[in-house]
């Protein structure tokens, strides 16, 4: 059976990553690879794969799967499109701790000069419209914006200027790092999450790796599926 699909991409022609061990899933059947936990892991492992794939069999895409914490309603001040137990495409993802927090409010390295430095490009990076249009569709679940961080929001105050300063639906700790890779090198991104928890305070985070884990698997099996 042929694999399907994505983006006019076949599955087997895909390089599947992802971050943390607990993450690692599937049937077997595709090759999956583990970038380690963070910005500076993800982006230097990714880049490295994709140079030695090259001389062998260049990838034509990646898809990148894990999980994510989302921003509740008492930080967004509207309800959230995704929940814990849930599965998203992340359409387009941005570094958002890279500046210095002031008195007066974060100032953005990657913002003009008149809000921000103007140091670094923090993005937005896009995954594919195409790609993820038609995961979304396949998977029946929602296209969303993610923050990608170093520091991952477990008091309500932080969550609440993460989202107010980037209007992003997901927090993730390699996202945007992985999307500015796949811009570099030219090959379009497909970004999976499933939601393991609310971010903000953790004592009302209602954590369930479990179950995440359980439903980014099960996710994984029908984008696979012929």
């Amino acid at each position: 059976m042929s694999a399907p699909s994505y983006g006019g991409v076949s599955l087997d022609d895909f390089l599947v990553v992802h971050a943390a061990p607990v993450e690692r899933g599937g049937d077997g059947r595709l090759a999956m690879h583990e970038l380690g936990v963070g910005k500076v892991a993800a982006a230097m492992e990714l880049y490295s794969l994709l140079i030695r794939l090259e001389s062998v069999r260049p990838a034509r895409g990646v898809l990148l799967i894990g999980v994510a914490g989302s921003y509740p309603e008492r930080v967004r001040g509207s309800a959230p499109p995704v929940g814990p137990g849930d599965v998203c495409i992340v359409a387009s993802d941005v570094l958002a701790d890279e500046g210095v927090a002031t008195p007066a409010g974060f100032i953005d390295f990657g913002k003009p000069r008149e809000h921000g430095m103007r140091l670094v490009d923090t993005g937005p990076f896009p995954a594919s419209p195409r790609m993820a249009a038609e995961a979304a569709a396949r998977l029946g679940c929602p296209l969303v914006k993610g923050a990608t961080v170093s520091t991952c929001s477990g008091v309500d105050a932080l969550a609440h200027d993460l989202h107010a300063r980037t209007h992003a639906d997901v927090e993730t700790m390699e996202g945007a790092a992985v999307a500015a890779v796949c811009r570099r090198r030219e090959t379009p991104l497909l970004h999976v999450r499933a939601i393991s928890n609310w971010t903000g305070d953790r004592g009302r985070g209602e954590w369930n790796l479990g179950r995440a884990v359980d439903a980014l698997h099960a996710a994984l099996q029908r984008l696979c599926a012929p």
